[in-house]
């Protein structure tokens, strides 16, 4: 190609790269031929070469070195402009060129603007903004900020003028607010003797054109791959125009766009040549002045498609009858609509999905049959960052590393993560919840191996206030042989870690527990110090994430001085909010081949084949987002940016990406769980197709993609319908060792046999054991447990101190011990009043014995199924006469059972404790009678019952004895027997609560009677 042929004189300077093409490729081809970069590898050395964003220079960089022929080259300095949508500043080079100075930086502005709305609430509402509150609204201010700096004629003085008073009291009081950026942000900027930083991209680029004027450069100057849809970048783009060597390339201009339509379409922003009809007028251009780029003339069946999807990306308002559209179009390249429509839909593929998951399922699929083919690439574009997870995810399941590349928010990164949960951590440093999620973070638990204190330790209530009362906990905790697993060696060295962490803490100086309020800026730096303790060097600042980090907490301590004191609370919530509002670039090696990107990322980005999904309404395209301070109709009043014309800039990423030669469009019937409607763009393209198609239309558009829903569908009912029909889910155990177990069992326990026999073989032949969640409300046992504690100690103490308010601390102590909150207690102190005051007049009222047994444990031996078996108790006190009689008492916190549940032979625990006394089982209690076994209620309304003696009780106690006598022998009988099966709640009518192993026993698979189908262990 003659070297004339781009830059001569004479030649085109604005030119466009077709939709569909391979931009940055056929950009590079065309430069590396015309200045024959094979033999000249400085040829392109001084030129500069201005492209959208980041990835978008690496790309180019990469296409010239293809170009090439990979040899070695010196590349042309390739500058980001920064989208519309990333906000990214000017090129570097150009604000130096401008003499700008130094730039006030994004969280002084911020910070700026937090102060200016915090002063607002407090004189205005009388309200205190947290920090993340002044933030958030400091943000939308930012963004209007912004948005009258990229919308030509954008005036704020007309907001004074607007009727405000006329629209909802809501609009009235943001109209009021908005008077920070009338009035108070202009003055701080003058005070400051600082310009106007959202407006310092235009003044760069004003600076530039001028500049050019004066010196033109004589090396190329190419702009490439912009829309032009900001001020900036049309000023820019004059400056290129008016230099010697300027080149325009433009991304995917209709170059067959009638004349007639030009007006309607430049009134609708947005449609998706908007933005570039608007750039050609404000360089007094028409499209008819653009030349194509050489060697990307579109053939006729990629012209049709091109011609196709700007058609079907047009907005409803701004189209003809459909019928009437096609005549045209089908006209214009000397084709029938049907043949038409055909050659613009051959290579693409629409396809509907049942739901996300499947949606995801199908692209996985396309992209894994794609490396079938030698040397073929793919890339999957979508803007739904929870979808491109799942595909990313199901390749790994294929050992295809396929990382998104789409920025991830710094919160959800290993480094942004551990600074959140640090700055949680350091608000109150005992919280075990804090705690554990700290020492399981990876970079944590790599070189602290805490998995014994979070197991044994953390678990359950909270029963301590900081790290040393928690480490004084852990040794001085009395081990239950039967429901603790830990050792003396685990609570040791669990003890010794715990003050480990407690002196990182000290060290780091980040003990934030006893502070009301506190400097940001020292807290920022407390918690670094803090991270770097806890993790494995050099973490966790090295990588993306770990700069990302740093940024954060820098960041922090800039806008600190702004948001004033703050609680450790405040500081936490600041802390994740501004880690969820800053991204850092994707993490992992990138796919030879294949490509996971949003569609900023998939700008002038190109593959052989090309998968769009997510294609469904307020999904892509996202409906834009609405003002939280201006009414629609007020932004256009005052001249700010049309909201559509994000559409609009969508629409045209979306009609690059689908006017390539393979492409495969997915979208879900339903999502999240609702009924989902496609993508507007969808659907317009349906209407188009059933034009030339009628009932055809699905069955043609689906394309060579018409056996996707098939195999997706396949895989998900893999397995499905292999079992037999009378196969069930329920599990039916009979095997254990000994084969005479169970051979001892408590009295509560003989009850859990009853109930669920499953959870109590879970529990003793697997040798499972039901771990509680962290910060567990106190539970009922857990109380019950802390009430027999109180009523042994009173009643242990001397007689003149057995008074009602001691006892009522008794009561306050044993519960805080296990760990009831102080709140809790103040709700109920009253009731608890009333229940001590209740119980000193139950024991005045009674027969006074001749001897107690306080936590009286018992046991009797007994022959069943010809093997021993050993009945244990613990009775709450067991009491006799002089004559010898026994009366065992029981404390209860709940409802205790009634005699007609009794004597049905469920709750035996009190007939089992009275064969166990009469036996004289029970440590330091005589053989002898048992005359009562009587229930006290220590509850809201305390009460005592004795069993059997009662009007309406359907059995006498010796009765009742007898047969809790004879069903133990038959129960404990029939569980030994070899056929036996420990089935899970067979009886759910009877199970008073879940046992802790429905998950395991799997119940929400083959029965209804758990919640929410998680097997009720919630």
């Amino acid at each position: 190609m003659a070297a004339e042929a781009l830059f001569g004189d004479g030649a085109p300077r604005v030119r466009s790269i077709p939709p569909g093409a391979a931009f940055l490729k056929e950009l590079a081809r065309a430069l590396a031929s015309e200045f024959r970069l094979a033999e000249r590898p400085d040829a392109l050395a001084d030129a500069i070469v201005y492209v959208p964003n980041k990835r978008s220079a690496r790309g180019l960089l990469l296409a010239l070195f293809d170009a090439s022929g990979g040899a070695a080259l010196l590349p042309p300095d390739i500058r980001a402009m920064g989208d519309l949508d990333t906000g990214d500043p000017p090129p570097v080079a150009e604000q130096a060129l401008a003499g700008a100075g130094p730039r006030l930086s994004g969280a002084r502005r911020l910070g700026v603007l937090a102060a200016l709305a915090r002063k607002y609430y407090l004189t205005e509402m009388g309200m205190e903004l947290t920090p993340a509150a002044a933030l958030s609204a400091a943000r939308e201010l930012s963004e209007l900020l912004r948005q009258a700096a990229i919308s030509e004629g954008a005036d704020w003085e007309k907001l004074r003028d607007l009727e405000i008073a006329d629209v909802a009291g809501h609009w009235e009081r943001a109209g009021r607010f908005l008077r920070i950026l009338t009035e108070f942000w202009p003055d701080w900027l003058n005070e400051q003797g600082v310009a106007d930083p959202y407006s310092e991209p235009v003044r760069t680029a004003e600076f530039l054109l001028a500049h050019w004027e004066q010196h033109p450069p004589a090396a190329p100057v190419i702009i490439a791959g912009s829309t032009g849809a900001t001020p900036d970048g049309r000023l820019l783009m004059r400056a290129a125009l008016r230099a010697p060597r300027g080149l325009i390339v433009l991304p995917g201009l209709d170059m067959w766009l009638e004349p007639s339509r030009r007006d309607g379409i430049v009134a609708a922003p947005g449609h998706p040549q908007n933005a570039l009809l608007r750039t050609l007028q404000d360089l007094g251009l028409q499209p008819e002045d653009v030349a194509g780029w050489p060697g990307t003339e579109p053939v006729p069946r990629a012209r049709a498609r091109i011609r196709l999807i700007q058609e079907a990306l047009a907005p409803a308002d701004a189209t003809a009858d459909w019928r009437e559209t096609l005549d045209l179009l089908s006209e214009a390249e000397g084709q029938s609509i049907e043949g038409f429509v055909s050659d613009g839909l051959s290579g693409l593929s629409v396809v509907e999905l049942p739901d996300e998951a499947s949606e995801a399922r199908a692209a996985a699929l396309l992209m894994r049959k794609v490396l079938d083919d030698p040397g073929e690439t793919a890339a999957l574009v979508t803007p739904d960052a929870g979808l491109a997870r799942r595909v990313s995810a199901l390749l790994g399941r294929w050992g295809i590393s396929v990382p998104p590349s789409a920025p991830v928010p710094l919160g959800r990164t290993s480094a942004g993560s551990l600074i959140g949960l640090c700055a949680r951590w350091a608000a109150d440093p005992g919280d075990p919840g804090a705690l554990a999620a700290v020492l399981k973070h990876p970079f944590v638990s790599q070189h602290l191996d805490t998995r014994r204190l979070d197991l044994y330790f953390l678990r359950g209530p909270r029963r301590w206030t900081s790290l040393e009362a928690l480490a004084r906990r852990i040794e001085t905790l009395k081990r239950n042989d039967r429901r603790d697993p830990f050792t003396e060696e685990d609570q040791t060295h669990c003890a010794a870690q715990v003050r480990r962490l407690d002196g990182l803490v000290r060290e780091a100086d980040a003990d934030f527990s006893a502070i009301e309020t506190m400097d940001g800026a020292a807290a920022a730096e407390q918690v670094a110090r803090l991270a770097g303790l806890v993790s494995a060097t050099p973490m966790p600042w090295t990588g993306e994430d770990g700069a990302g980090a740093s940024r954060l907490l820098q960041q922090i301590a800039e806008l600190a001085p702004f948001l004033g004191p703050m609680t450790p609370q405040a500081f936490a919530d600041l802390i994740d909010t501004e880690a969820a509002n800053q991204s850092v670039p994707a993490q992992g090696q990138e796919h030879p081949r294949l490509r996971i990107l949003g569609p900023l990322e998939a700008r002038l980005q190109s593959a052989d084949r090309i998968i769009l999904t997510g294609l469904n309404e307020d999904v892509w395209p996202q409906r834009p987002s609405p003002d939280s301070f201006l009414p629609r109709q007020f932004r256009k009043s005052i001249g700010l940016l049309d909201p559509e014309e994000r559409m609009g800039l969508s629409a045209h990423d979306f009609a690059q990406l689908a006017s390539a030669p393979q492409v495969v469009m997915l979208h879900a019937a339903r999502r999240d769980d609702s009924p989902a409607v496609a993508s507007r763009w969808v659907w317009r393209l349906r209407t188009l197709a059933t034009a030339a198609f009628a009932e055809r239309t699905s069955e043609v558009m689906q394309g060579e993609a018409r056996d996707l829903a098939g195999w997706v569908a396949a895989i998900e009912n893999l397995g499905n319908g292999t079992l037999p029909p009378d196969y069930s889910a329920e599990p039916k155990p009979s095997r254990r060792t000994p084969t005479h177990w169970p051979a001892r069992l408590s009295v509560t326990r003989v009850d859990l046999l009853q109930r669920d026999p499953y959870a109590l073989w879970a529990e003793d032949v697997l040798g499972l054991k039901v771990i509680d969640p962290i910060n567990k409300p106190l539970a009922a046992n857990l109380r019950g447990t802390a009430i027999h504690a109180a009523l042994e100690a009173f009643e242990k103490s001397e007689p003149h101190h057995q008074t009602a308010d001691h006892l009522l601390n008794l009561i306050r102590a044993e519960l805080a011990a296990e760990g009831e909150p102080e709140e809790s207690w103040l709700g109920r102190e009253a009731i608890w009043q009333d229940v001590a005051a209740w119980y000193l007049r139950w024991r005045s009222d009674r027969e006074q014995p001749a001897g107690m047994e306080l936590e009286a444990g018992g046991n009797i031996e007994l022959e069943i199924a010809g093997a021993p078996f050993r009945l244990s108790a613990m009775a709450d006190r067991v009491e006799w006469s002089a004559d010898g009689r026994i009366t065992v008492v029981d404390y209860k916190t709940g409802t205790p059972p009634s005699d007609a549940a009794i004597a049905a032979g469920f709750d035996q625990q009190m007939p089992l404790q009275a064969l166990i006394a009469r036996s004289g089982g029970f440590k330091g209690v005589a053989a002898g009678p048992v005359a009562g076994l009587e229930y006290v209620s220590v509850r809201g309304k305390p009460s005592s019952r004795r069993v059997g003696e009662g009007a309406r009780s359907p059995k006498s106690l010796d009765e009742l004895v007898a047969e809790a006598d004879a069903g133990l022998v038959r129960l404990i009988s029939q569980y030994r027997a070899p056929e036996a099966e420990f089935a899970s709640a067979p009886r759910v009518q009877f199970v008073k609560y879940d046992y802790g192993f429905n998950l395991l026993a799997r119940r929400a698979e083959w029965n209804r009677d758990t919640s929410g189908g998680e097997g009720g262990d919630e």
